[in-house]
């Protein structure tokens, strides 16, 4: 079933299967790409799973379908992560390692892999590198200020989750349900799924919140 409540199936499985398409031939014609251009085409495949991921949940793809896009996000921001990380994308990189925690075997090379090339952190960027690399649960405080009200409770995290799209209103994303030709992949609040599962907060409430990605939380890949 669909998730997403902007845009209707017919829409996403357009927009899903151009994506799918593009980084099928974009992964296909890697050997090809002169050393000049080689950062722009691994750019171009780490925001093709990145939109993969998005999409695939909007339209009601399971955990473990997914997975594979996640994978394939790492595997790629790591050849180019010295060039930098952007910090929203950072942020996602990391509350999706701690979604996919089970699993972490078959990801955290990679993930130690962007992190050590990372030039600049966040207090809860290093809570979920803690939490994935060492199996520890520290305080934080990030400068996202709705992370810094959630407590171990469903009001706190609602509350929070009220701010999560206002608060990345300067991302290109932002606004693009609007239109039909902008790239609208679903709004989704990783971070916040993340440090809910960190806290153990599993209210059932949860999945009514917009933009809060329960299934992420709750169903077994």
């Amino acid at each position: 079933m669909i998730r997403d409540k902007h845009k209707d199936r017919a829409y996403f499985e357009k927009r899903l299967n151009r994506i799918q398409k593009r980084l099928r031939e974009d992964v296909e014609m890697t050997d090809e790409i002169s050393e000049k251009y080689l950062l722009f085409h691994y750019q171009d495949l780490v925001l093709n799973n990145e939109e993969l991921v998005k999409l695939s949940y909007s339209i009601g793809a399971s955990k473990e379908e997914i997975f594979p896009y996640y994978q394939g996000i790492l595997s790629h921001l790591k050849v180019i992560a010295s060039e930098g990380v952007p910090f929203y994308r950072a942020v996602d990189v990391f509350a999706l390692g701690v979604l996919y925690s089970e699993r972490k075997e078959e990801f955290l090379d990679d993930l130690k892999a962007v992190y050590e090339q990372m030039d600049h952190t966040d207090g809860l960027i290093e809570y979920y590198m803690v939490y994935l690399f060492h199996d520890k649960i520290v305080p934080f405080h990030s400068i996202l200020e709705y992370q810094n009200m959630i407590e171990d409770t469903y009001e706190s995290v609602a509350k929070a989750q009220g701010f999560w799209y206002y608060s990345h209103s300067d991302e290109p994303w932002y606004g693009t349900h609007k239109y039909d030709n902008r790239g609208y992949d679903g709004y989704w609040s990783f971070d916040t799924v993340a440090t809910c599962k960190i806290k153990g907060i599993y209210d059932e409430r949860l999945k009514d919140l917009e933009y809060f990605p329960y299934d992420l939380l709750v169903q077994e890949n």
